[in-house]
């Protein structure tokens, strides 16, 4: 019985001093985003002295000692690893200093001697991409991927490596899961950045044509579509197998309202350049415009097949399947929301989605956060109102006296807002009457 007291003694302490290295570590990444690295330095290497294998710990360090420029005397602290724990210290610490010869060498042995580690191939992997070393990297970003597979943020340099090594569908297929990884709004910035840059449309295009095609883009930006298409037309005489002069003048085409014109120039696009998204989705565009939702629902699929992260697409076939079938509305939203955690507009429609897939949860936490945000958002503040009314008809009390006040007073200020809005007027009116 002793034994056994003892036993459930020791694990409750390790417990306990695992909550608190985690409490400490997550100060010392609030401190070290806050500007206070001296602080944060400190409250690492207390992590390290609890537990010297905390990777996010040792990141998190050196971090600190680069904002302080105090790299040089930490390299010479982390001279002569004894594990892999100390070659990855190291190796980030070169990597900081940018010596990256010094850095990969270290990471090479870290790798080697903890092979099970993601992070310490993906930052072996990152050096060797940061010094364009691209054949190399790409085994162990790979490896990296391959072991921490819902890790957000070993994806982007994946990505990248592949499309510098001309594997194109290889790295968009690193990207295609991207948004269901939860990923910080950083990582999801930088992913989002990286899907871009791979679907280019002037990628790996001659200087002189770039050139041409820019002018012709500047155009269509400046809303002079009668500019671009006498241009892109020259082009086209020149390269008649130009796939982003088709696509820019299908565009100019549908700016001049020229709609058989734009569809054929848009599909003539994409049979010369089946990896290019924007045909797609601009021909999804044309087919919105002109009511023929099936049709805008299908080429914002095959956009997406080629770019998965594209922010816009998403919202928009989001949109479409939410005034048609909402059922199958939800993964799009929630994807560009979780790409755009910045976009209120795309944080309500992916609300919307959620409560009409029949998940009230995840919607009234995003509106909470929206109200907050938006305090004299009417249409947020009334969609809340609306969610909650639906969680009061189900609740017992106290919670349900609860609801009342909290619907009454949002519904007070969606009428504040707008006082004619009839939704708002009708649920207030219910409400009251019990």
């Amino acid at each position: 019985m002793k034994r056994a007291a003892l036993l459930l003694l020791a694990a409750a302490c390790a417990s306990r001093q695992k909550t608190d290295t985690t409490a400490l570590l997550h100060a010392a990444q609030d401190d070290l985003s806050a500007g206070r690295a001296d602080k944060a330095q400190l409250e690492f290497e207390d992590v390290l002295a609890r537990d010297p294998r905390e990777l996010a710990a040792i990141r998190g360090r050196i971090e600190a000692a680069r904002k302080r420029g105090a790299l040089e005397p930490l390299l010479r602290e982390l001279e002569k690893p004894q594990n892999a724990f100390g070659f990855y210290a190291l190796g980030l610490a070169h990597f900081a200093a940018g010596d990256e010869a010094e850095a990969v060498a270290a990471l090479q042995q870290a790798a080697a001697l903890k092979p099970e580690l993601a992070d310490v191939h993906y930052r072996l992997g990152v050096a060797l991409l940061d010094g364009e070393k691209f054949s190399e990297a790409r085994g162990p970003l790979a490896k990296a991927a391959q072991l921490s597979p819902r890790t957000a943020r070993y994806r982007p340099p994946l990505a990248l490596c592949l499309g510098r090594l001309g594997d194109h569908a290889g790295a968009i297929e690193a990207l295609r899961d991207f948004a269901r990884l939860d990923p910080a709004p950083e990582e999801a910035a930088l992913a989002v950045k990286t899907a871009r840059s791979l679907t280019d449309l002037f990628r790996d295009l001659p200087p002189g044509s770039r050139a041409e095609l820019e002018q012709s883009l500047g155009y269509l930006v400046r809303d002079a579509p009668g500019l671009a298409a006498p241009q892109l037309e020259l082009l086209l005489g020149k390269l008649p197998d130009l796939a982003p002069a088709h696509a820019l003048l299908g565009l100019a085409a549908a700016r001049l309202d020229e709609a058989g014109r734009a569809v054929t120039e848009l599909k003539r696009a994409s049979e010369l350049r089946p990896d290019l998204p924007q045909p797609h989705a601009w021909l999804a565009e044309l087919y919105a415009a002109k009511e023929q939702p099936d049709l805008a629902v299908a080429e914002y699929a095959l956009a997406l097949e080629q770019n998965p992260l594209d922010v816009e697409s998403l919202r928009h076939l989001g949109e479409l399947r939410l005034a048609r079938t909402p059922d199958q509305a939800l993964e799009p939203l929630r994807a560009a929301a979780v790409l755009a955690p910045d976009d209120d507009a795309v944080q309500l429609l992916a609300a919307r989605a959620e409560i009409a897939a029949g998940q009230p949860a995840p919607a009234k936490e995003r509106l909470e956060r929206l109200s907050s945000k938006r305090p004299e958002d009417a249409e947020v503040l009334l969609r809340l109102a609306m969610l909650l009314f639906d969680e009061r008809s189900k609740a017992a009390a106290p919670a349900r006296s609860d609801l009342t006040q909290r619907v009454e007073a949002l519904l007070q200020r969606v009428l504040a807002l707008q006082p004619e809005n009839a939704t708002a007027n009708r649920l207030l009116s219910a409400l009251r009457a019990g």
